[in-house]
């Protein structure tokens, strides 16, 4: 098959397939993001209000494999990008983690999340200096930290060059003794001018106040945490350390209380978090065990102020997401009027009819005939051709 069949009849290469295809979601895939118009108008207005008032968050996005929940995070994480520099979002997951200590592995998570060069992005150095002075007294440890953190951030010949400069060895310990990277000895912690490890929650609590002290005092009014298959924590620990997690989650929830220091000099925590049916029924039976026995679940459950189930797509919403994807010209990288494949009303159909509306699934099969229809040069996508290809295929 020639490149220049490729490029006349369906403006396609044959790489390009992977967009249908691809496992996870990706940054990339934003382009082809597709209804959840309602869902979204709810989670807009949770940013709204993240910037307006002091008051963290939890929203909770559930959802089985395939329907969305990671492209989900990424939308809303894009969507935080655009609030005139009132919020940072950052992106982390459960999935694939090794153990650690319960509970201190998550703010660990946080602190590994956030890309402290881009906090600082098109900042002079007075402001990051005064942004670090100005967190209260009784933080020294974290400010001595954060100063270590861009000890060498800016430097002016490597700016006026246009020139990254590269992380001392001092800052870049700093960043991984405050990532739980290493242990550092005793000696490091007097270079970094800490004296205290890392070693448990209340100590990781105060880290973090500082830092969202020092977000609030760059102009940032809340951080966005999009975390992902939240429902590994179950197997990361065992089941009586569940709780360690749910207890710290609305522990963060109620952040600053317990610390010594207000509400309105911490930048909000604002929690979106994806996982799956099972997931979030294993946290309903925790709910319904706490009844008689008491415990974290329930006290948290109290505190989430929006719960979100995706749903499959209908018919009509599955046809726009083929369109969607069939109308992108990947020579110009834009979006045409009209499919730059067609296809028949009864494709659309049959895709419906054996996905049930999964959007996962709707791209594995469409890659599958798309792929097909490149190799044997097919004008038309229709739902007799589709069924042909699909069964030799293996679905």
């Amino acid at each position: 098959m020639s490149d220049k069949f490729l490029g006349e009849q369906y403006k396609l290469k044959e790489t390009v397939i992977e967009d249908f295809s691809r496992d996870k979601a990706e940054k990339e895939d934003l382009k082809f993001w597709t209804n959840r118009g309602r869902e979204f108008k709810d989670w807009q207005s949770i940013l709204v209000k993240s910037v307006k008032i002091n008051k963290n968050f939890i929203v909770f996005i559930i959802g089985s494999y395939g329907r969305g929940k990671t492209l989900s995070l990424l939308r809303i994480r894009d969507e935080a990008e655009k609030f005139s520099e009132k919020l940072f979002p950052v992106y982390l997951s459960f999935k694939g983690e090794e153990k650690s200590k319960p509970g201190l592995d998550f703010i660990f998570r946080i602190f590994k999340s956030i890309d402290f060069d881009k906090l600082v992005e098109d900042r002079e150095t007075n402001e990051i200096k005064e942004a670090i002075d100005k967190v209260p007294e009784g933080f020294d440890e974290m400010k001595n930290l954060l100063k270590a953190i861009y000890s060498d951030k800016i430097k002016k010949q490597a700016t006026l060059l246009g020139i990254a400069s590269p992380k001392s060895e001092k800052a870049r310990m700093a960043l991984y003794f405050l990532r739980g990277e290493i242990k550092p000895t005793t000696s490091q912690l007097k270079e970094l001018r800490i004296m205290r490890k890392i070693e448990n929650i209340d100590t990781a609590k105060e880290y973090l106040a500082a830092i969202l002290c020092f977000i609030k005092n760059l102009g940032y009014k809340s951080l966005l945490l999009a975390i992902d298959e939240f429902e590994y924590l179950f197997s990361l620990v065992s089941k009586s350390q569940h709780n360690i997690y749910l207890a710290l989650l609305r522990g963060l929830y109620d952040f600053p209380t317990g610390l010594n220091i207000s509400s309105d000099k911490v930048a909000n925590m604002l929690f979106f978090i994806a996982i799956s049916e099972d997931g979030w029924d294993k946290l309903q039976d925790i709910e319904k065990k706490e009844v008689s026995q008491g415990g974290p679940i329930k006290p948290l459950m109290r505190r989430v102020d929006l719960k979100t189930t995706l749903q499959n797509f209908d018919r009509e919403e599955v046809e726009e997401l083929i369109k969607k994807v069939l109308i992108y010209n990947r020579v110009t990288e834009k979006f045409e009027k009209d499919p730059l494949i067609p296809f028949t009303k009864d494709f659309v159909d049959y895709i419906y009819e054996v996905t049930e509306g999964l959007p996962s699934a709707i791209k594995v099969r469409c890659a599958q005939v798309l792929d097909a229809g490149l190799a044997e040069r097919i004008p038309w996508l229709t739902k007799e051709y589709a069924q042909k290809i699909l069964e030799e295929r293996g679905f």
